[in-house]
């Protein structure tokens, strides 16, 4: 149990020092919140953004340069879990990949952002779908017009 707590922690400190807000982070570890507060406030030297957060990859992903990283984050995110991303949310590949992700990004999304493209991938609300025009992939989303069709060429 302690060894558990343990990797929750270290988990939940990663989380945060991305930025991660604490309700979202109290529910992929099941921490306390008010602890987890606390932990962002020391990391952050201030307290957490308070208000709802979209719940949905479509509503963080608004432009066309924002859905481009968010399929960039898709791209290392699907590459170093593989087939597992559909099936299981894993904190720490979100966070692994979300750090890679800004190792070589130019603009980032956030890691907000990040973890409900992970999360709807698990869904399988958003998926990646090939383009039939320009043959790229794009992260497809049924329920928002800006994430069904292709963001590079429009179709």
């Amino acid at each position: 149990m302690i060894v558990q707590e343990v990797s929750a922690w270290r988990t939940a400190m990663a989380m945060i020092k991305e930025g991660l807000r604490p309700p979202i982070v109290h529910a992929a570890t099941g921490l306390c919140r008010n602890r987890l507060r606390y932990l962002y406030r020391t990391i952050h030297g201030q307290a957490a953004m308070q208000g709802r957060v979209s719940e949905c990859a479509y509503n963080q992903l608004r432009t066309r340069h924002q859905i481009i990283e968010g399929m960039a984050f898709y791209r290392i995110y699907q590459r170093l879990g593989g087939d597992r991303i559909y099936q299981v949310l894993d904190a720490e590949l979100i966070v692994k990949a979300y750090r890679a992700y800004k190792a070589v990004a130019a603009e980032c999304i956030d890691i907000t952002t990040a973890w409900y493209i992970a999360r709807d991938l698990r869904e399988r609300v958003l998926a990646p779908r090939l383009c039939p025009v320009c043959n790229r992939e794009y992260l497809y989303d049924p329920r928002c017009d800006h994430l069904s069709r292709c963001p590079l060429c429009g179709e």
